[in-house]
């Protein structure tokens, strides 16, 4: 009886997500299909476009840091050679702010800042003393408040965007007044080692969901290391406000709140390669691990439910396949099988998406490294999510708790 239960549960489950990952692949060629984000086309016919080289534009990139010394100077050296090619008429502004770093971060954009006049610095120190909140998102909003631009990109202090980077994000945003929201296609730097290739392939499935579902009109989740978005919708709709007990969420929770004030077409993905951001992978497990559970603590604050509905449901899926396997030990053979097999077809879903998703962000996405990869990627979600809901982790020296 016991076998017919779990098998019936089990076929449902995983029934649903192989409708899930097909609709993701549907929404990927949407995307692909989408030219410079446009999402819906239509949102072009209904919309008048803004015309950059007649209006002058001051464009504040925002960037939060936190004891990033040792990785920032790609950043630094990657906005001082961004590439309008005469698409704007105006000047390039960076708000760096600096989340109480202990390595002397701020002192060095200060002193790189002073080389390179031509460019517009404005460094914040944090000192504990401000109204934010001491995290990441806080330090976000803080840079915003700030910003003397009229539109705003946001990356992280240890990714290195192309140099076409802000002429691509901005063209997006501008093509029609109906576009609030852009997010951009983020990847881990390509590397050599196998753990590293493996995190890449799994980061780059997680960036191709959030290109599909906004393509589809249902965003999902986003990427805080390439988002664009006008400075005056930020501080209408104060985003942050009922979640900053949160840490993460400076992307995904801004992106619905767009969404549900003015409509899915108001976000979209940028689908031009030149938009593309580069951020290092995780060097160790620990962080690795650390990483994703501040990403998983974020969930309950949603203002969409049936985004962590679906989340929790993948999630509670991958634990039955666990405890299957488990049970082979103590003699729940039939279990354990049925386990294996709706693990394999997860695996093979995946790596059909996954492959899909390769070419646009440059990976190499062989068979036995998304093998590899669906054999850790199992066991660390797991943990993940239960640490996640837990809502205990540390980050970058501090410990928090939501």
């Amino acid at each position: 009886m016991m076998i017919w239960v779990w098998g019936g549960v089990m076929v449902v489950f995983l029934a649903l997500y192989v409708m899930m990952i097909l609709w993701f692949m549907r929404g990927w060629r949407l995307f692909l299909h989408s030219g410079l984000g446009e999402s819906l086309p239509r949102a072009v016919e209904l919309y008048p476009s803004v015309d950059l080289e007649k209006k002058e534009i001051l464009l504040s990139v925002v960037v939060a840091a936190r004891n990033e010394s040792g990785r920032m100077k790609p950043l630094l050296e990657a906005l001082t050679t961004q590439d309008f090619g005469g698409s704007f008429m105006g000047s390039l502004e960076v708000v760096w702010v600096d989340d109480e770093s202990m390595d002397g971060t701020a002192a060095l954009v200060e002193a790189y800042a002073k080389e390179h006049p031509e460019l517009m610095f404005r460094v914040m120190r944090r000192n504990g003393m401000d109204s934010f909140p001491p995290h990441k998102k806080g330090a976000v909003a803080m840079g915003i408040s700030a910003a003397q631009g009229e539109w705003i990109l946001v990356t992280d202090a240890d990714c290195v965007p192309s140099s076409g980077w802000c002429s691509t994000m901005m063209t997006c945003l501008a093509r029609n007044q109906s576009i609030e929201f852009v997010a951009g296609p983020v990847r881990l730097n390509p590397c050599g080692s196998i753990w590293l290739r493996s995190q890449a392939v799994e980061y780059m499935s997680l960036n191709a969901i959030a290109a599909s579902s906004i393509a589809l009109g249902q965003p999902i989740i986003s990427n805080g290391g390439n988002m664009a978005f006008r400075r005056s919708t930020f501080l209408r709709l104060n985003p942050y406000a009922d979640n900053m007990n949160h840490p993460g969420g400076d992307d995904d929770l801004l992106m619905h709140r767009i969404a549900l004030t003015f409509g899915p077409d108001s976000v979209v993905f940028c689908a031009d390669p030149k938009a593309m951001v580069d951020t290092p992978p995780m060097g160790s497990l620990k962080d690795l691990m650390q990483q994703r559970i501040r990403w998983v603590s974020k969930q309950s604050a949603y203002p969409v439910p049936w985004v962590s509905a679906v989340l929790m449901a993948v999630w509670f899926m991958q634990a039955m396949i666990v405890i299957g396997l488990l049970g082979g030990i103590v003699g729940w053979g039939g279990i354990a099988w049925i386990s294996l097999s709706a693990w394999l077809v997860k695996g093979m879903m995946d790596g059909l998406f996954t492959q899909r998703a390769a070419r646009f962000y440059g990976i190499r996405a062989e068979w036995w490294l998304l093998v590899l990869t669906h054999l850790w990627y199992l066991p660390y979600t797991l943990y993940a999510g239960l640490m996640g809901y837990r809502g205990q982790f540390e980050w970058k020296g501090r410990v928090y708790r939501t």
